[in-house]
């Protein structure tokens, strides 16, 4: 990302995204995940200070402000490690999602993203990272959701481990996600494989299998994405793949091509793709 803008001891950063989206047969001008918002921290004492963000999505189509905020909370960091609490990116998605997730627009790390009205806790020693996420809403328990990650580093890969246990839902019935990944990159390519196995109360036990493979091309200054799933669901075993390529143009502008194939809807017909060509601005 091109470097942000320093107001006192905040950040004010954003990327702006749209493009041409050829949807499921439709070809419209779409915004694509476009968000701005304002991250710092104050020092209180030596080794202890206050953290803040709020982050907001965007609609470039119309200058609206899209459904709910993406991030906000505030905490306290040091060297016991990080609490915040607010609306953070979860423990699922920082240690095994960030390896299975790696496109722009259309893929899916089959885990959750962000999380709140949660008290989260994070530390980090060498190689090793930890976080623990408590989801605390208003239904009658005191704790409906927790959300546990942790990642080690070794030489040229990583790999993590996260569980999700969620009764955040009107019946209290309980579903958990078990999502293991692990990565490796050899030069300027990174190759990576992971397993998510999610399954509710009473209900059908689903897999899906990730891999996917990217980098740069040579000296051309492009790059490029493919991400496989072969999941196992109430749909029977489609396989979905995504393509992406990215060339940075220079002043934090990216141009991306990204589409998905192969994929089924919920009630088991074939989905139909769905690629767009994307200009993103970040600053």
């Amino acid at each position: 990302m091109a470097p942000s803008v320093v107001l006192a001891e905040a950040t004010w950063y954003g990327s702006f995204r749209a493009g041409i989206d050829a949807n499921k047969g439709d070809t419209v001008l779409n915004s694509f995940g476009s968000r701005w918002g304002v991250r710092g921290s104050n020092e209180i004492s030596d080794g202890l200070s206050g953290v803040y963000r709020y982050e907001e999505a965007l609609d470039l189509r119309n200058a609206t402000l899209g459904a709910g905020n993406r991030l906000s909370y505030v905490g306290l960091s040091g060297g016991f490690g990080t609490l915040t609490m607010g609306r953070v990116w979860g423990a699922e998605y920082n240690s095994t999602g960030a390896i299975l997730d790696a496109s722009y627009f259309f893929g899916n790390s089959h885990g959750t993203y962000r999380v709140g009205p949660a008290v989260s806790y994070a530390i980090s020693t060498g190689p090793v990272s930890l976080q623990l996420d408590a989801v605390m809403s208003s239904n009658p328990k005191s704790v409906d959701r927790m959300l546990f990650g942790a990642s080690a580093g070794f030489g040229a890969g990583k790999v993590a481990v996260s569980y999700d246990s969620n009764s955040d839902n009107e019946d209290q019935t309980k579903s958990t996600n078990t999502t293991f990944a692990g990565e490796v990159s050899f030069g300027s390519m990174r190759a990576y494989v992971g397993q998510a196995s999610s399954k509710p109360d009473g209900g059908m036990k689903n897999r899906k299998i990730m891999g996917g493979v990217g980098g740069s091309l040579g000296d051309t200054g492009m790059g490029f994405l493919m991400q496989v799933t072969q999941k196992r669901d109430n749909t029977g075993k489609p396989t979905p793949v995504l393509l992406s390529l990215y060339r940075s143009l220079g002043g934090g502008s990216t141009v991306i091509l990204e589409g998905v194939f192969n994929d089924k809807k919920a009630d088991g017909s074939k989905e139909k793709s769905r690629t767009a060509l994307v200009l993103k601005v970040d600053f």
